[in-house]
């Protein structure tokens, strides 16, 4: 990937974003704040290849947006970060690069002097966290041991299947859902859609989750297959910009609602999928349960709690479909005029 100089700010409309070349690792490592709300940002750290820095920023920038509107959409006192540890396609690092590039995350983390909050993201873990939290306080999403709330993947399944229930107002068993991405979410949601009844295909371009399909009495989709199958509902659980022009073209569901992030390749596809009559679920509302769990970290972790503001995801979505329906309008714009208004307007530096 080309380099990037040290501490260089990128001029934007975001209040900071940072990048660096690891001191230690070489590698890409950024972090934007796209707003703070009482100080703070909170957003998860991604540690996935990229073709290119431009590609890295790009990414880092439209994720600590999207928190922006998930944080402002349930309800949360916190702005919208993220983080990116970028590494060439080619060339992921071995276990002792990958410390060193932790670190070198963590650095930048903690330059940031609380207003950005790190947690666990795609190509991260639990002890990933951990590790960055030996050079940064400035972490959360810490083991169920340690008070914490553990992995985040279950709360946001739980967020998307209050939302698929919500959307579709019908039972699930015996519907066909077609689930693109067998990761930690994409797998729970699975086997939640399985213990609800539902007729499952299910897709992922690592051809040794055919065994998690065996075991879901799943059927499996080739990748290029399950974004055109007939079926009640498509959850894109992978990586995001996977609804364009031609793949909704081809769409075959009258329900689009997954975890993925950032899933329209452009605002655009919005009025696309609501031309052909299809219901897009924001993904930015939907996957937020994950969300939820960390932030209530911040004030002392309850399960209990954060399972009912899960639920609420289910009415916020309503109430979405409701303006949409109501303005003529799709279901992204309705989304984020809901979360502009429940922020006081999506203004920096809130207090």
């Amino acid at each position: 990937m080309t380099a990037v100089a040290s501490d260089r700010a990128i001029a934007t409309d975001y209040e900071d974003v940072q990048v660096r070349e690891g001191a230690r690792s070489g590698l890409t490592i950024a972090i934007a704040v796209h707003r703070t709300v009482d100080g703070r940002a909170l957003g998860g750290c991604r540690f996935e290849p990229y073709s290119s820095t431009n590609d890295a920023i790009a990414d880092v920038k439209r994720l600590a947006r999207a928190m922006t509107f998930k944080a402002a959409v349930t309800g949360l006192r916190l702005g919208g970060g993220k983080g990116v540890i970028a590494y060439p396609p080619d060339s992921p690092p071995d276990a002792y690069h990958r410390k060193l590039a932790l670190h070198d995350f963590a650095d930048l983390v903690d330059s940031f002097d609380g207003r950005y909050i790190t947690a666990q993201d795609a190509g991260t873990a639990l002890e990933d966290i951990a590790y960055i939290g030996r050079f940064t306080e400035h972490t959360a999403g810490h083991p169920l041991s340690d008070g914490g709330s553990g992995d985040p993947s279950p709360y946001t399944a739980h967020g998307v299947e209050v939302a698929i229930r919500a959307s579709m107002r019908i039972p699930l068993a015996g519907r066909r859902i077609v689930i693109v991405g067998l990761g930690h979410v994409g797998s729970e949601l699975a086997r939640r859609m399985r213990e609800a009844g539902a007729q499952l295909a299910v897709s992922d371009i690592d051809p040794r989750k055919r065994e998690l399909a065996r075991q879901l009495k799943a059927d499996w989709l080739e990748p290029h297959e399950a974004l055109r199958a007939e079926a009640d509902l498509l959850a894109p659980c992978a990586l995001g910009g996977v609804l364009t022009e031609s793949t909704i073209a081809r769409l075959q569901v009258p329900f689009v609602a997954g975890a993925a992030n950032n899933q329209l390749a452009s605002e655009a596809a919005a009025d696309q999928l609501r031309d052909r009559g299809i219901v897009w679920a924001p993904d930015f509302v939907i996957n937020a349960g994950g969300l939820i769990a960390v932030a209530d970290e911040l004030h002392g972790f309850d399960a209990r709690r954060v399972e009912r503001s899960i639920e609420r995801i289910g009415d916020t979505l309503q109430e979405i479909y409701a303006r949409a329906a109501a303005a003529g309008t799709n279901t992204l714009v309705a989304a984020q005029e809901l979360a502009t208004e429940r922020s006081g307007g999506l203004h920096g530096n809130d207090t």
